[in-house]
């Protein structure tokens, strides 16, 4: 089939030119190949589509009816790329991503309003879930991830190292023991991911392997928050969603002069990903927005 779509372009290009010898000039081949193709083509038709005589050429009525369907489709095809090229100049189409809850409210959500913006022609579906979904299984163009990807088909762009801090509400830690080493915090109510069951905390040369309680275990960071804002134990949290709550003092660090490995952030996408324009515009967004550029290694979190 896709031989006989060459034969009938070739077809198509001897009649507008009107002899075999310029139709192989244009096409870039020698003229015994472009007679022997247009009979071969003939042959599979079984009908003949063009007189021949040592002057001219010229249809016949076959040829006729079959010339009107092989332009349509060399029409059809110079629209195809017509339309590629107008996507390049204004990407349009659909981009679905997945993130997990926190990164999604606080780093996606910004990211893909000022997109959107720019390329309204863009559609644009979030799922917003913790759990670690096959990308190209379940049909997803992008993913943010934390932790560089394992799979070899996929591409990591890294977007920044973000820290870790230990956090609390002002109300929980004035009724509670005071805490001055990671030790003591197992006497103490403790908010856990349980994708973070432990934790290794360094100080200058000394440092502490915490393990996490399963007291009260959750697998959404923004749940962790509120419930550590509402007062019900410490919690572990990366500085994307800590940093505004301590500047509005809902939140304050524990064990401050501690810290714990931070957070490495990842656009993750199939290695085929980028053959739309949509896409290849919004990865370009991403890694030019400012709430990546301006914090490679994550914002710090301040009291």
């Amino acid at each position: 089939m896709f031989k006989q779509l060459q034969d009938m372009a070739l077809f198509t290009l001897v009649v507008e030119t009107g002899s075999f010898t310029a139709a192989a000039k244009r096409a870039g081949l020698p003229k015994s190949s472009v007679s022997q193709r247009i009979s071969h083509l003939e042959q599979a038709l079984g009908l003949r589509l063009l007189m021949r005589t040592t002057r001219q050429l010229s249809l016949t009525f076959a040829g006729e009816r079959y010339l009107v369907h092989c332009q349509e489709m060399m029409q059809a095809s110079e629209r195809a790329s017509q339309s590629l090229q107008m996507l390049k100049a204004s990407p349009s189409g659909r981009v679905r991503i997945t993130a997990p809850a926190g990164l999604a409210v606080t780093l996606l959500a910004p990211i893909v309003t000022d997109f959107q913006l720019r390329y309204p022609e863009v559609s644009v579906e979030v799922y917003v879930s913790d759990t670690v979904t096959d990308l190209v299984g379940a049909g997803f163009d992008l993913g943010v991830r934390t932790g560089k990807p394992q799979d070899s088909t996929l591409i990591g762009r890294f977007l920044g190292l973000y820290p870790r801090y230990l956090l609390a509400s002002p109300q929980y830690l004035s009724q509670a023991i005071p805490v001055t080493h990671p030790s003591q915090l197992a006497q103490h109510r403790c908010i856990t991911h349980r994708a973070w069951s432990e934790c290794l905390l360094r100080r200058g040369d000394e440092s502490y392997r915490w393990l996490q309680t399963a007291h009260h275990v959750t697998d959404n960071l923004l749940y962790a928050r509120q419930c550590a804002i509402a007062g019900a134990g410490i919690t572990f949290l990366p500085s994307f969603l800590a940093t505004e709550v301590v500047k509005q003092g809902l939140l304050q660090p524990v064990l401050e002069d501690w810290r714990a490995e931070g957070n490495e952030l990842y656009l993750v996408y199939p290695n085929r990903t980028l053959n739309m324009p949509a896409l290849e515009r919004f990865v370009e967004a991403v890694m030019a927005h400012p709430l990546i550029t301006e914090y490679p290694a994550g914002p710090k979190v301040k009291r």
